[in-house]
Formats: structure tokens, sequence, C-alpha cells
């Protein structure tokens, strides 16, 4: 069997590395035959979605596929009690950032015994691996696909990283109050929630953005050093880094750059530079004994009018906070931000080069609603160009949503999800762990290599083979083919789990490889035979399109 699978694998990597999508490629051509109602459904289920599972297909032909999408948008999905009982098992998940940093990162004492010590140093992982775990259930087993894929598209889009410093502490309520609570409501709600919230605050290094110090303050500095260190050097240091201790502009280039306008539009350095002076005193309140929030410290704020995109921000004495927040409000309601947004989300849910029309449809949606989020993954669900066959199975799948889509299609059994995590350790997307603030890339480019290919075979086989701890495909999904008809378990199992079906290709290379099992084993064994062609059906270049 092991020779099989080898064997099976080699002769699927040359057929993939000719067939999956790439932006060298040449596109096809507008189909002119339109999608059939299945077609349809599945192209749904495969962008708003993380892919049908058993029976989803047939339940939202029969509800409807537009009356099971306004469903979705609206909110209107109960979560099973099956997820709630196991959201509910975690300990974390529920709880306040102070009450996290509290509960597993503990102040010991000095003198603690060592036992104490290591296990508190265990704990620290505990709610980051809890938030990656429920991430990953919630888009398995989660009724609202469309609420789970707005939600992986955000948090690429306002990435943080729990692998800096306290973010690990502050991400969980960061998932949950911002990314969850925010992306069916206003792009203004979840841009402020975000830019407020002490993860980003402390990811993007906003919390110590103040300032430059003035001359007295800094004389204010030497003083006090001279006299306690008796050292003329020490003093002239220790001015020296207050001086750095000024204005960050990490932050505002970010909010700009990524999370709002896109890289070079409409804006300038001296914008930057503008932002990063109106968020200045954006911090966190960081006292273990008081809740950890947003706080505004006016003693960190730069004074006086800032101009951005050619308009004045007039300085407020009363109350500076309102300059950042109109930053906030302006860049919201920008005509840029729109379009920026409408473009991602056009490459995220359509095509990794959307049409430009539909980009201007979608936009022009965005601003009329004020940002209402639900509303434009409406006009991208209803635009005339969403449904076009040049869109179905166009867009090649990040190692999440292959992950995901491959456990959805199986119906398997999940009892533990560290296996799955460590899958997606090596495929170089393990979930809030990207560095870049860019947050991971959905484009065919970014992933569609040798490299990514053999480890998501590697994943099909150990999937099947029921080598990936904590996960089993229950062997109900097999019970529908015929023992004694081996030469069909292609075609059934490629139906069930293939929107658009088998290439020739694929297809000659898995039957050399039943041939072969068949010369070998006159009396084929289904639970052996059965889960090798599934393995290749889910390693296939048909599988990894959505």
């Amino acid at each position: 069997m092991t020779v099989l699978f080898g064997k099976a694998l080699s002769s699927l990597l040359f057929v993939a590395l000719v067939s999956l999508p790439s932006t060298a490629q040449e596109r096809p051509k507008d189909d002119p035959n339109p999608l059939t109602e299945t077609q349809r459904i599945q192209h749904v289920l495969s962008r708003f979605a993380f892919g049908p599972g058993p029976g989803l297909v047939e339940r939202v032909r029969k509800q409807g596929l537009e009356k099971w999408f306004e469903e979705q948008i609206q909110g209107q999905v109960q979560t099973s009690q099956m997820l709630q009982d196991w959201l509910a098992a975690q300990g974390s998940i529920n709880m306040t950032s102070q009450e996290i940093l509290n509960t597993y990162n503990r102040v010991l004492p000095r003198n603690a015994p060592r036992k104490e010590v290591q296990k508190r140093n265990r704990m620290r992982n505990t709610p980051r691996l809890e938030l990656q775990d429920a991430v990953l259930y919630r888009a398995i087993f989660g009724r609202n696909q469309v609420k789970e894929t707005a939600c992986d598209f955000f948090r690429n889009h306002f990435n943080i990283d729990i692998n800096k410093g306290n973010v690990r502490y502050y991400a969980t309520e960061y998932e949950r109050e911002v990314i969850r609570k925010g992306v069916f409501g206003k792009f203004e709600d979840i841009l402020l929630g975000s830019a407020t919230h002490p993860a980003m605050l402390f990811y993007l290094d906003n919390y110590i953005s103040r300032r430059p110090p003035t001359r007295q303050e800094l004389k204010v500095v030497a003083r006090r050093v001279r006299r306690k260190t008796k050292s003329k050097e020490r003093a002239e240091e220790s001015v020296e880094i207050a001086k750095q201790r000024g204005l960050n502009e990490n932050y505002a280039r970010e909010l700009l750059e990524l999370h709002t306008l896109g890289v070079d539009n409409y804006y300038r350095q001296k914008d930057v530079i503008a932002v990063a002076e109106a968020l200045t005193g954006w911090t966190i309140q960081q006292d273990r004994k008081k809740p950890i929030v947003f706080t505004f410290r006016k003693d960190m704020h730069q004074k006086g009018d800032k101009y951005f995109l050619k308009r004045k921000i007039k300085g407020n004495r009363k109350d500076p906070l309102r300059e950042g927040l109109a930053v906030i409000k302006r860049l919201a309601a920008h005509k840029g931000t729109a379009q920026f947004i409408a473009l991602k989300l056009c490459q995220f849910y359509v095509d990794d080069d959307p049409p430009k029309r539909m980009v201007d449809r979608v936009a022009t949606a965005f601003r009329k609603s004020k940002g209402k989020l639900s509303s434009v993954y409406q006009a991208i669900f209803k635009d005339p160009d969403f449904f076009s066959p040049r869109h179905f199975q166009s867009k090649f799948k990040r190692p999440f949503e292959y992950v995901v889509s491959a456990i959805r299609i199986t119906g398997a059994e999940l009892r533990s999800p560290r296996g799955l995590q460590s899958a997606l350790r090596g495929m170089s997307e393990e979930v809030y762990r990207c560095q870049d603030p860019t947050g991971y890339y959905d484009k065919a480019e970014a992933w569609n290599d040798p490299g990514v290919m053999a480890q998501r075979w590697k994943f099909a086989m150990d999937l099947v083979q029921g080598r990936i701890p904590g996960v089993k495909i229950p062997r109900s999904f097999y019970e529908d083919l015929r023992p004694d008809l081996p030469q069909v378990w292609k075609e059934q199992m490629a139906k069930k789990i293939l929107a658009a079906g088998l290439s020739e290709r694929s297809s000659a290379a898995l039957d050399r490889q039943v041939r072969a099992y068949l010369q070998k084993n006159k009396k084929p064994k289904i639970y052996q035979l059965a889960p090798l062609i599934l393995g290749m059906l889910l390693g296939s270049p048909e599988f990894q399109r959505q």
C-alpha cells in the first residue's frame, strides 16, 4: 500500500504542476453556457462557505440559494449545540484580556517553587492554542458559513500576530469583540474597533507612540539621572534614549496602506506622519487590577493642527482624542477605501483578478450603504459577474481553506484539532501567526508551488489513513459504494467531493493506480482501496480549486 500511495502522489505531482491556477497562465475564456443550478450552489458554497459538508448542497437546493444566503447575512443561523458545548469547554474563549492575563500568566513571587514557575510557563500558551482551535472548529462546524468566511477575510485584513509579546493574551478578545462582532456591521465600526483594541495597539506599537519630549522635559530627565547616578555620561545617554521614545509610524502606515486606502493611494509620507501624530496617546491600560482596554493619554499626545489628505484636522485642546477619531472617520468614508475594500473582497470571493466593472459596482454599494458590510457581501452575491462560468473553480485554496474543506466534505469526526493545527503549521498558514501585517495572501501565486503541494498530498493521505491525531473519516462516507464494483468508486466519490469533476489527466493518473491495486488484490477490500482513491481525489489539482 505504501508504494502505491507513493506512486500515486508522484503521478499527480506532474498533473498538478500543469493544471493548477496560475497568474502566469492564460485566463480561460468566458463560457457562453451559464452555470447549472447545482453549479451555482457549489460556487456559492466554495466562496461564501468553506465548501459543502455532506448533504449541504441538497439542503440549500431545497431552501433556495437566495434564501439561504439572506438567512446567513441576517445572522439568523443558530450555532449547533455540539459547537456551543465544545466552545464552552475551552477555558479562555469567553474571558476578557484581563482575566486571561491574570489566569494564564500569573505573577509569582521571586522565591516561587520551580514546579509553580514551570506550570505557569506551560499555561502561557493555552489562550493562543484555544483561540487557534476555536477558529478552526467554527470554520468546520459553524452553520453561518458566510460569517466564518468573512471572519477569515478580516482576520487577515486586520492581521495581528499572537507570537508577539502580550498579543497572545489580547487576541482572544480581539477575535470575539472586533472580528466576529464586526463582520456584518459597518466598516467604520470594525476599523475603529481594531484601531482601539489592545491587540492591534501592541502588535503595531502604537501604544508607545507619543509626542517627542520638549527641551524642558529632556533637562528634567538629565537632572534626575545625574542626581541619582552622579554620572554626566549616564545623564547624556538617558537624554538620547528619551529623544528616541517619540512618534511611532508603524500603525499609521499600515492603517493607510493595508486597512483603508491601499499602497500609495491618495496619501503621501506627510499624511502618514499626520496620522501618527493624531493617534499619539492611543495606548493601553495594562494595570492587572483593572480591565486591559484602550485608553487615551493626553500627556502623550502631539498637540496642534494636523493636515491630512489636503484637509486640516484642527487641534482639540479640550478633547484631543477627537483628532484620531476624525482620521478614522475620514478614512472610512473615503472613496479610495471603498474601492480598495471592494477590490480585496472581490479578489477573496470571486477571482484573483476580478472584473473592474464588478469592483466598481461593489465599491458603489459600499459607499451607498455607508460601509455596511452585509450589504457589500450581498452586492457581490447579486452581481451579474459573480456567477460567470469564468469564475467557477477559478481560485486556488489557501492551506486553511484546503484543510477545512477536506474535513467538511468528508464529514470527518474531530476529537481534537491538534493534528490539524500541526498540518497547517507544515503548510505555513497557522491561525493568527502571520508576522507580516499584510496577513496571509489570498492569491494563487502565494501558495501554488511543489513544496506546498507535497504537504497537501501528505495531509490527504494521512487523513484517509487515519494518521492525523484526533481526526477520523467515518465509515459511513463509503457506505454507498458497491463492494462488487471497485471500478466505479472513483466516479462515485469524485461526484461527491469535486464540484467540477476530474480532468482527463487526473482521471487517467488515478485509473492507473486503481488498476495496479486490482492486479495485486483480486478481491479488493473496500476500506483499503476506497481510502486510497479518496486520498488521491483530495490531493488532486481539482480539489485545490474553489
